[in-house]
């Protein structure tokens, strides 16, 4: 048994973080007008990615803003501004509101913006969460590497939802 209480993974499986997901993406033609339609994204049938354009937009709305990247990235990458920092391992046990210790933000339902380094590791997560049942988790498409390059990372801190978010996490 691990330490959260889960088996172990299977020895021939690889670790999380070297597994990926094969994504098919595909276009129609519009037979009445012959122009391409845009390409449309298809694997688990969930939306488990946010593209790093729609970032300020989740966070506005409410999303609460999950920092997965380890302590050192955050050093060497800079902080993410309005984000809860929790440590990857322990994540789905903490926005699975039916697990044993959830955050207190997390209510059923809540939308949930994941960001790793690359992206990689936050949207395994998202996908881990979304098999458990729980909706509105997703994670940037690319990772803190996409929204610094699409320069989403503007100060997001004074929405007032990150703001009693922050009082009721400093409470755990």
């Amino acid at each position: 048994m691990s330490p959260t209480g889960r088996p172990p993974p299977h020895p021939s499986r690889p670790h999380p973080s070297r597994e990926h997901r094969m994504t098919t993406s595909f276009s129609t033609t519009s037979a009445t007008t012959g122009t391409p339609a845009p390409a449309t994204s298809s694997s688990t049938g969930a939306a488990t990615t946010l593209a790093a354009g729609d970032y300020p937009a989740a966070v506005r709305a409410g999303a609460l803003v999950v920092d997965i990247r380890s302590r050192a990235q955050r050093e060497r990458q800079g902080v993410l501004a309005g984000a809860v920092a929790v440590e990857a391992r322990p994540v789905v046990d903490l926005l699975d509101p039916r697990s044993a210790a959830p955050l207190a933000a997390v209510a059923d339902g809540r939308a949930v913006v994941l960001v790793s380094d690359d992206g990689l590791d936050a949207e395994l997560f998202a996908l881990e969460l979304h098999s458990r049942g729980v909706r509105g988790v997703r994670a940037v498409d690319g990772g803190h590497d996409a929204l610094r390059a699409a320069r989403a990372l503007a100060l997001l801190s004074g929405a007032d939802h990150l703001l009693r978010e922050r009082s009721a996490i400093s409470a755990h």
